[in-house]
């Protein structure tokens, strides 16, 4: 199945999700349609399993950055959380095809979750005091963030990313010294 969503993934990132077909998927994988539809009943389908795998990925990794978070200011977790996000959109070449791709191919909620709990875990190693429901709230706006850096890094040309990728650096770490609790001996990020 691995090598299903593999060639899932080139089709669409050189394609596009719209003109990728399942014919053409099964192809790149050097594999039968029948045997592509056995695992797969349709685009959106595979679509979805691919989203999910990418969720995945994406959240392991920032379970890494998990470990070390409570050790950072918010200049600095802003600015590994952008380059991790960075990182991640430059070396899944579908993920700009797949932000475009109909909602009903999403990841499902509960994935959603994780990669909400986890951000809500980054907020609260930041501020081990603040509630839960007050960290998701803030790991939700924070991932959605994220998300609108890695949409809009992907449309644009090559030449212009950079300096959208330090303004979202400056957007994160605002929001940090605008939201979170100041910690004993740590003074918030200028």
């Amino acid at each position: 199945m691995a090598g299903l969503l593999e060639a899932a993934e080139a089709v669409i990132a050189d394609t596009g999700y719209e003109a990728a077909t399942m014919s053409a998927i099964a192809e790149r994988a050097d594999a039968a349609i029948g045997s592509l539809y056995q695992f797969f009943p349709n685009k959106a389908c595979l679509t979805q399993a691919l989203r999910v795998e990418y969720a995945k990925q994406f959240d392991s990794r920032y379970s890494s950055l998990a470990v070390s978070a409570h050790r950072l200011n918010p200049k600095a977790l802003a600015c590994q959380l952008v380059d991790l996000s960075v990182h991640f959109v430059e070396t899944h070449p579908a993920l700009p095809a797949l932000l475009d791709a109909p909602l009903s191919t999403r990841a499902p909620l509960a994935m959603r979750n994780v990669l909400r709990e986890r951000f809500a875990g980054l907020i609260r190693a930041q501020s081990p005091r603040m509630s839960k429901r007050k960290a998701l709230r803030l790991g939700t706006a924070t991932l959605h963030i994220i998300k609108a850096l890695n949409q809009l890094y992907t449309e644009l040309p090559h030449g212009e990313r950079r300096w959208i990728v330090e303004e979202f650096k400056v957007v994160l770490m605002s929001y940090f010294n605008a939201r979170l609790e100041p910690r004993a001996g740590r003074r918030m990020s200028k």
